[in-house]
């Protein structure tokens, strides 16, 4: 009994009829949307694998549509899953994705292959693969000149540069080994609708090329290829833009789309024993972060918000971390989790005990994933050397044994060469000379509150989605202000 007989035969007891008549459906679909469908072995099928909820669900379904076509032919097309790694995933996540591949009996078989994206690195999967030390260094300085250059503004500092890693993880992907023939996606359309119009407005913004429409896939990526190359010259400056923020474009064919979101919702509470007791996904109490199941990085949000009403607003951290958590546990919502699971998320928070403790696993995981102390997330909140250090009096003013302003700022206007005071500043902020330099002759970006300011870098934070604008204390003027708040 080979590996796809063995699969479907244990997977159909945890399917709904319903499911596996839309899979059928699907299956035909699929087969006739082929290059070759006489021949399905020959067609290769890529399929992004996050390694959260809902992409398990999605690899189990275009894994069992896998088996119904070998059932009917004896035969299938070639499936290639891809994860696109960073640092604020944990191994619990790798752990999560081997369990989902046993399950489902990938290991070993002939028509799959499983492979990993680290960076500009392409392998295999394997269960303890080590991710690059380059790709954790990359993650960091991606965090700190973001997080510098928004003022620690939630998404801007963990998701745009994740974004479009992830982006080029896809070109990769989809390029490697001769390439694919169709990349298939469970987004809605007006998901795939606020994607094309993403790539459409970035690229004004910055004025990258926008290629022909006949250019498919390929030509998308060529766009937001252009996109990355001037949002990290903004971020970095021209003459450090890497090839890792670079997107690869040029492929060896160009796929097409097969979307299933019309054939099954993929909301776990719909197939809650599929997922925890067929592919035993466990979530991990880091990974598992507010609307994510596999990334960490909402757990920091909520602990820079906390940091953030601490000291630059002079309130609580507790005040700060329960707007975040009204803000994101609406959108987990909004996002139809399970209520045991938002049930869960607003438990960890519950009281200022459990707030505690969550402050000192954020920390934890801080150091951990990115290297980073609470006095250089807390550096990143006010972004002192922005802007030719506009907000370099209130950060020196918080610090214990604060070095001279005036001597801060010969030094980062080159004026002055101490290299004593640089690496005073490196361990306060985490940054470079280098990239504190570049900050002080960045301009501060501005959220949607303060006016019409026309960069690129100011309209890519007021285009983001996943925000909201509160009304909240500020103790430092004592007063009443309007902040806007992002997060995941």
């Amino acid at each position: 009994m080979n590996n796809l007989s063995t699969m479907m035969r244990e997977i159909e007891g945890y399917l709904t009829p319903a499911i596996i008549e839309s899979a059928r459906r699907c299956s035909r679909r699929l087969l006739a949307a082929l290059p070759n469908p006489e021949h399905p072995a020959e067609n290769r099928v890529l399929l992004a694998y996050g390694g959260g909820k809902d992409s398990s669900y999605m690899v189990a379904y275009v894994r069992y549509i896998q088996g119904v076509i070998w059932q009917q032919r004896g035969t299938t097309f070639q499936l290639r899953i891809s994860t696109n790694r960073h640092a604020a995933m944990n191994d619990s996540v790798m752990e999560n994705i081997d369990r989902v591949y046993r399950a489902l009996h990938i290991h070993d078989d002939d028509f799959t292959e499983c492979l990993v994206t680290d960076g500009l690195q392409i392998r295999h999967f394997a269960r303890h693969l080590p991710m690059p030390d380059s790709v954790r260094q990359q993650n960091r300085n991606d965090v700190l000149m973001n997080g510098h250059r928004f003022r620690a503004d939630a998404r801007s500092t963990f998701c745009n540069a994740c974004n479009l890693s992830m982006v080029n993880s896809f070109g990769l992907a989809a390029h490697y080994a001769g390439g694919v023939d169709v990349i298939i996606t469970g987004d809605s359309p007006q998901e795939q609708t606020a994607y094309l119009a993403w790539a459409r407005h970035l690229s004004r913004l910055f004025d990258a090329p926008v290629a022909d429409k006949s250019r498919g896939f390929s030509g998308f990526l060529h766009t937001l290829d252009g996109v990355a190359e001037r949002y990290f010259a903004e971020i970095y400056g021209a003459d450090q833009v890497t090839p890792a923020h670079r997107i690869t474009w040029q492929l060896a064919r160009d796929p097409l789309f097969f979307n299933i979101y019309q054939d099954t919702a993929y909301e776990a509470g719909a197939h809650w024993a599929l997922l925890t007791e067929f592919m035993h996904f466990r979530f991990d109490a880091l990974m598992f972060s507010f609307s994510e199941s596999d990334c960490g990085n909402p757990t920091l949000m909520a602990h820079i918000r906390g940091l953030r009403a601490e000291t630059l607003l002079q309130r609580s951290y507790a005040e700060g971390i329960r707007e975040y958590v009204r803000f994101a546990l609406g959108l987990m919502r909004q996002k139809d989790f399970p209520p045991q699971l938002i049930e869960e998320m607003a438990a960890r928070y519950q009281d200022d005990d459990a707030i505690a403790r969550q402050r000192q696993r954020a920390a934890q995981f801080a150091l951990a994933a990115f290297d980073l102390s609470e006095t250089q997330l807390v550096c990143m909140i006010y972004s002192p050397f922005i802007a030719e250090g506009q907000q370099l009096k209130a950060w020196l003013q918080q610090l214990p044994d604060a070095p001279d302003e005036n001597q801060v700022r010969a030094l980062l206007s080159g004026d002055s060469s101490d290299l004593m005071l640089a690496q005073q500043l490196t361990q306060l902020s985490g940054l470079t000379l280098a990239q504190m330099r570049h900050c002080w002759r960045s301009a501060q970006v501005s959220s949607l509150l303060d006016g019409t300011r026309g960069d690129a870098l100011s309209r890519v934070l007021r285009f983001d989605p996943h925000k909201a604008v509160i009304q909240v204390n500020n103790g430092a003027v004592q007063d009443i202000v309007t902040e806007v708040i992002s997060g995941r």
